[in-house]
């Protein structure tokens, strides 16, 4: 498992880098060449749905979701419990909605053959990173459902 945290990591760092200095040529070459690069734009936005999902996945793992613990905490411990588990039904649905329609727009886009306007590049190949970091996030959601962040970090209830 830390094998693939490292490699989440790396991806993640290194796309965003990437991302960055796409953007910094991007910006010079538009305001300082005064003429932009549309392809570098649709790059751009394509690395960045794919930096997205995988992001989602990896935040879920740190468990660095946002959330509203302090207002769960002065709860009492059952009623912590049941909104802790209703907080991981509300996940679970959301990504199980994510992970079906994005499964159904890689197939789509692949049964059309759409591709992105300047590049010519195939959309699944961006859009299967939606079902798959959605998936991802599920089974690092549902395998976290029993703990709770504490004073000291990570317990069971």
């Amino acid at each position: 498992m830390r094998r693939l945290a490292a490699i989440e990591y790396r991806f993640l760092e290194l796309a965003l880098a990437m991302l960055v200095v796409l953007n910094g040529i991007s910006i010079t070459s538009r305001y300082l060449f005064r003429h932009a690069l549309g392809e570098l734009f649709e790059v751009m936005i394509l690395g960045g749905i794919a930096v997205y999902w995988v992001a989602i996945a990896t935040a879920e793992r740190e468990k660095a979701h946002l959330g509203v613990d302090s207002l769960v905490m002065v709860l009492p411990r059952q009623l912590q419990r049941i909104t802790r588990h209703l907080r991981m039904a509300v996940i679970a649905a959301f990504y199980g909605v994510v992970i079906f329609s994005g499964i159904l727009l890689v197939l789509r886009q692949m049964s059309s053959g759409a591709t992105a306007g300047l590049l010519d590049l195939p959309l699944w190949t961006v859009a299967i990173f939606m079902p798959i970091g959605a998936a991802l996030a599920l089974w690092r959601s549902l395998t976290q459902v029993d703990t709770v962040p504490g004073p000291t970090g990570v317990g069971k209830i």
